[in-house]
């Protein structure tokens, strides 16, 4: 398991910075290959959002999709900071799975094939990675606050030492 998840990790973490470089520049040179993806998307009212509100701002989207990506890359070289990554890589997939690649499709298989079936392969080689996580959760339950400071509305009373 340790070799998978650092045979995984790196190649996530090159997958995800490359991806942030990529939006980085294609944002800048080529914002109309953006349009695409307004043919995709599972739902209708998705593709109206992306030709109404997402084309008309793509450059300041692209950068901020691209700190994104090169975040969740970053995060998974640090292995503390691997599983807030793989969520986070786990939410675009999910977004991306819905939009679709905006490769054109005449059928259902054709389109699950072209634009939706990376996504969900991406996916399910990370869910290794969670596990760790869910299981932690699990045998030890949500970390609470410190009980070191008072609850809220608890009466306090300060007292102070004299110097000796």
């Amino acid at each position: 398991m340790k070799h998978y998840e650092r045979v995984i990790r790196v190649i996530f973490a090159v997958i995800f910075i490359g991806g942030g470089i990529a939006h980085f520049v294609l944002g800048r040179l080529q914002p109309d290959s953006y349009a695409g993806f307004a043919q995709t998307p599972v739902f209708g009212w998705l593709q109206d959002l992306w030709v109404a509100w997402v084309m008309p701002n793509i450059g300041w989207l692209t950068i901020v999709l691209g700190v994104y990506e090169l975040a969740c890359g970053v995060g998974m070289i640090a292995k503390r900071t691997v599983p807030l990554a793989v969520c986070a890589m786990m939410a675009f997939l999910v977004f991306i799975t819905i939009v679709g690649y905006g490769f054109p499709t005449t059928s259902l298989i054709e389109d699950f094939l072209k634009n939706r079936a990376i996504t969900t392969v991406m996916a399910l080689l990370l869910v290794p990675l969670l596990v760790p996580l869910v299981t932690k959760v699990y045998r030890h339950g949500v970390p609470q606050p410190s009980s070191a400071l008072p609850e809220v509305g608890a009466d306090v009373t300060l007292t102070t030492q004299a110097a000796d």
